[in-house]
């Protein structure tokens, strides 16, 4: 297996753990923006942090230099439920899409891993990836923890 390939599986938590996408699944919309004791964010609130660093992350990989946020509580911005059914699938959307957005650039054998991507960071495309990928799997274990707290685990796919 090569780099990419392996960056390609890892995106989505082959060999590490489950798929961010699958523990997702099944989740009914007022259970995302439900709150559980002690925990600062709703599972909404989470999708959406995610998606607001990934997008951020996709802009760098693809060339573009988005001013960097003032302060890390932007990406906290969502409200804590979604309006309803539609807005909760929408922001599940967003995070698929740009995963496969990812995908797509690993795909592409012109994409340099070693490029610089965040020129006032000093970091290379690779490493945008990489925390892209911890980010993920730490708000991954987030939502699983929720989840659990709300009786809604595991999701239809099965989950550790």
């Amino acid at each position: 297996m090569n780099e990419r390939q392996a960056l390609r599986d890892q995106l989505y938590g082959a060999n590490s753990h489950l798929n961010v996408l699958h523990a997702l699944e099944g989740l009914a919309p007022e259970l995302a923006g439900r709150r559980v004791a002690a925990a600062p964010h709703t599972i909404f609130q989470v999708l959406h942090h995610m998606v607001y660093w990934q997008d951020i992350t996709l802009a760098r990989l693809t060339g573009a230099e988005p001013e960097r946020p003032a302060s890390a509580e932007l990406g906290w911005a969502a409200p804590p439920a979604p309006e309803d059914a539609s807005d909760w699938e929408a922001a599940v959307a967003c995070l698929a899409e740009g995963l496969r957005s990812v995908e797509s650039l690993l795909g592409d054998e012109g994409f340099d891993l070693g490029r610089p991507a965040d020129r006032a960071r000093g970091t290379t495309a690779r490493a945008e990836l990489l925390m892209l990928y911890g980010h993920n799997s730490y708000h991954l274990g987030q939502i699983v923890m929720l989840r659990q707290e709300l009786g809604a685990w595991p999701p239809p796919k099965g989950g550790d």
